[in-house]
């Protein structure tokens, strides 16, 4: 038995899903509020028998493991290691050495952040200084925020003192090696410390703000390097306390530095992250889309904030993220300070945010009094880049028309900029067009039939002879219905089930799942499945007229009668067929 069957023999969904979501029976199903959407009614249902869940609205589903995946933001690997410490199952373990390393990194990285909280303690200019910046005692003890005494050795002592080897503390990232000798020192010197924690909320790396008189010979920020257990690239600050609040939101406000963040988390922007003073990375963005499809920036109102701002969207609209833009007024320095004087006026910023395209068309037309040739010239391209990411094609041409209208110039030409600079940058990916409504809604028929025999299978008899699967067009659905018209015993389920593989079984459970939430009278079942079959022979008839036209089309080009009049023998016969079926 493989771990994934022993947790899943071991602990129920229902059990499993009630440690996030209250849920409330509903005959043999339990049913909630989806926790992956705002909603009013629920739509989210449990069934204990599939061990199945599915949101009706966001027409999402799984079992247990992508539940874990989807409401912490997790990959497989992680949420079959939460599930497996629930059950109480052991899984392979990975390389002791490696295994060893990382917790000890994790340990000192720990030992660490208690000897700078008891260093901030032990330094009142400190203390104050925090306190001057607007935090509160409590908040700096949630984000455990701490002092780097102005020591060349003071941790490395500490920690070598508590049996840590010196070439661990230096894998761990705080120490650096002079260029003179090769003598160690502590990396984080009179600095406050604020610890980065993972998304299981362990410290994994810090960032050190220098304390006092800023030197311009010192940086003002001295971050952890990349080790075993820190990836600046992947770990965002202040995520772990922010993951839960983000997706009950659907919403991540993203602010530039550490003081901006626990400002706003103190002033109850509990869906804040902080991007460090860089851009987010691809990797980051990807982590964030587990969360929330809408984020919201807010930089500093100077011309670095607005360049961090531009860099960090980029990428955002090509992952088809809502992006909008708090603007912060120019006289105010940045988030942190405006909650410090007026938290209500921070509130005020969040709620009038603005989309981001407007912001850039704003911004670019202020800059320029007149449109002369010159200017126009700027203006669009200022503005093309940011059109040419925005991957939803309704949405590109709209703000096309707009600065079209706005530069009093014929659009096909700012279509052909946005042409050239996309061929340009052909390293990049263009995004490909999505399905067609007409597919879409095809795929639901034929699984909704699929749903409908195999719950009622009284009717069963009737669809194999009414349907030939050869029809079909969704390769899952028409395997099983393959399987279904040559199986020879009388129809059971579970006897059909072990006909089927995992994925199958999964597929059959999810359907039927999704026919029981319909809850049709039994009168009304003959009938749905006459018209799913109906409009699925109607489509196919269509599609395959169609293409009898492009070959038509094709025929007429080479000039070849014999060829056009039996194709247009084949058009007259799809049209009899389509006309009987319509009848």
């Amino acid at each position: 038995m493989t771990p994934i069957d022993e947790i899943k023999n071991r602990l129920d969904i229902v059990e499993v899903i009630q440690d996030y979501v209250k849920l409330k029976k509903a005959g043999k199903d339990y049913k909630a509020l989806c926790p992956f959407h705002k909603e009013k009614n629920p739509s989210f249902f449990v069934s204990p028998s599939k061990q199945i869940w599915h949101c009706f609205s966001c027409n999402i589903g799984g079992d247990m493991f992508t539940f874990v995946q989807k409401i912490e933001g997790v990959e497989f690997a992680d949420a079959l290691r939460i599930l497996a410490k629930k059950a109480g199952v052991v899984l392979k373990r990975e390389d002791p050495q490696l295994k060893s390393q990382r917790n000890i990194l994790y340990q000192i990285c720990e030992e660490a952040t208690e000897f700078f909280q008891e260093q901030l303690q032990k330094n009142k200019a400190v203390q104050d200084y925090l306190k001057n910046r607007g935090l509160e005692n409590k908040t700096i003890e949630e984000f455990k925020i701490g002092y780097a005494m102005d020591s060349w050795d003071a941790l490395y002592k500490h920690l070598t003192e508590l049996g840590y080897k010196e070439s661990d503390i230096e894998k761990a990232g705080f120490l650096a090696k002079k260029e003179t000798s090769n003598k160690y020192y502590d990396r984080f010197r009179n600095r406050i410390m604020f610890p980065i924690f993972d998304l299981s909320g362990q410290a994994a790396g810090f960032s050190g703000r220098i304390f006092g008189k800023e030197d311009e010979k010192k940086a003002k920020y001295v971050n952890s390097p990349d080790t075993l257990i820190y990836n600046k690239s992947r770990i965002i600050y202040g995520l772990d306390k922010a993951k839960m609040e983000i997706r009950q939101k659907n919403q991540c406000v993203i602010v530039e530095g550490q003081f901006d963040l626990i400002m706003a988390h103190q002033a109850g922007s509990k869906n804040a992250i902080a991007t460090s003073g860089s851009a987010l990375t691809i990797d980051q963005l990807h982590i964030l889309k587990r969360y929330a499809e809408n984020l919201v920036f807010s930089f500093d109102a100077d011309t670095g904030g607005e360049s961090a701002t531009k860099r960090a969207v980029a990428p955002a609209q090509q992952l088809e993220f809502n992006v909008r833009v708090a603007i912060l007024p120019v006289e105010d320095k940045d988030p942190a300070e405006i909650i410090k004087k007026d938290k209500k006026k921070w509130e005020n910023i969040l709620e009038n945010s603005k989309p981001i395209m407007e912001f850039y068309f704003e911004n670019a037309f202020s800059k320029y009094q007149n449109l002369t040739v010159d200017n126009k010239r700027e203006i669009a391209k200022e503005l093309l880049y940011p059109i040419k990411n925005i991957t939803n094609v309704v949405e590109q041409a709209h703000w096309l028309q707009a600065l079209a209208s706005r530069l009093k110039i014929d659009e096909r030409k700012l279509v052909e900029a946005l042409q050239k600079i996309k061929a340009r940058e052909s390293g990049e990916e263009i995004p490909s067009t999505p399905e067609t409504r007409q597919v879409s809604r095809i795929k639901s028929l034929e699984e909704h039939l699929l749903g409908l025999v195999l719950k009622y299978s009284q009717h069963l008899d009737f669809a194999k002879e009414e349907l030939n699967p050869n029809i079909l067009i969704i390769p899952e659905v028409k395997n099983v219905f393959v399987k279904l018209k040559s199986f020879k015993e009388s129809f059971d389920l579970k006897s059909f089930q072990k006909e089927l593989s995992p994925e199958e079984v999964y597929l059959t459970n999810y359907l039927i799942f999704k026919v029981e939430y319909c809850e049709l009278e039994e009168k009304e079942v003959l009938d749905e499945i006459r018209c799913a079959i109906k409009e699925i022979k109607i489509y196919n008839l269509r599609d395959k007229m169609s293409q009898v036209s492009l070959d038509i089309k094709e025929a007429e080009e080479n000039k070849d009668k014999e060829k056009i009049e039996d194709l247009k023998r084949r058009f007259y016969k799809l049209t009899e067929e389509l006309n009987e079926i319509n009848i």
